[in-house]
């Protein structure tokens, strides 16, 4: 199916995407999809958050006509440097030179989960450099100074695309209620040394008093977090099942640790 594309000024290019996790039909169809849209578009190169899907995947053409899917990439080293005229489709009629490693080790898996590894040069170093960019929430306009970038807007504004690169915040939303509970959880965390000190029986009633409402609220905090990514996610872009299991487990991972914190605080703290 050929999806939408996501073209400036849409800001949801700058999202962060997130490690695909659960290797399934629903990333098969993702990986299908993405390739019927380059197709559509002519194009040898396509990371998922261009389609609106904020997941570590893209697919590249190779010269020979084979699709090269790429999942969870990593560069582990690289060699040189090149520059070469580079379009992209978010960018709509823009060409510009771009300075990248001319060669680069990458990591990363397949549409199963395999584990794989390959040397790039050539032609297919900018592309994919390119397109793990995007995956990052960058695209090659962050390579310019904000002067270049304001030429850039005017360029696009003479073409009939209106818009302006000002900072996209990528976080979302709900990054800030598990901020709020990693900061109680911290505090708390603090409050098991203060039997080292030889506090009053009141001092370490109240402080265990504290642990008990910060745990609760930090559950609050998470819960929330989870409910509102949830929504944020398919409301603003396609959300996968990958995105789905991330939200589960970080929100899992938080409540893990307001456990072992209050139950170290219950043993350490209460002086009960």
């Amino acid at each position: 199916m050929i999806r939408d594309l996501v073209v400036y000024p849409d800001k949801r290019i700058g999202i962060v995407s997130t490690d695909v996790r659960v290797f399934d039909d629903e990333l098969i169809e993702l990986l299908e999809d993405m390739k019927d849209t380059m197709n559509e578009h002519k194009v040898d190169g396509l990371s998922a958050i261009q389609i609106a899907v904020p997941a570590c995947a893209m697919i590249i053409k190779k010269s020979d006509g084979e699709y090269l899917e790429i999942i969870n990439p990593r560069i582990v080293n690289h060699n040189g440097s090149k520059t070469t005229l580079e379009e992209t489709l978010y960018l709509p009629n823009i060409a510009k030179d771009i300075t990248r490693y001319e060669s680069f080790t990458m990591v990363y898996q397949d549409r199963y989960g395999n584990d794989k590894s390959m040397f790039v040069d050539g032609e297919l170093s900018p592309l994919i450099q390119r397109k793990i960019d995007y995956i990052y929430g960058s695209s090659f306009i962050h390579k310019f100074n904000p002067k270049g970038r304001k030429d850039i807007e005017n360029e696009l504004a003479g073409k009939g695309s209106k818009g302006s690169f000002e900072s996209y915040d990528n976080l979302s939303r709900g990054e800030y209620f598990m901020s709020m509970s990693s900061k109680l959880l911290f505090l708390e965390f603090l409050t098991l040394f203060a039997p080292i000190f030889n506090p009053s029986t009141d001092t370490l009633n109240n402080l265990f008093g504290y642990d008990k409402i910060a745990s609760i609220v930090s559950i609050l905090l998470v819960i929330i977090y989870f409910a509102y990514s949830k929504y944020e996610a398919t409301t603003r872009l396609s959300c996968t099942g990958c995105q789905v299991i991330n939200f589960m487990t970080r929100s899992l991972k938080y409540t893990l640790i307001t456990i072992i914190l209050f139950i170290a605080s219950y043993y350490i703290v209460n002086p009960n």
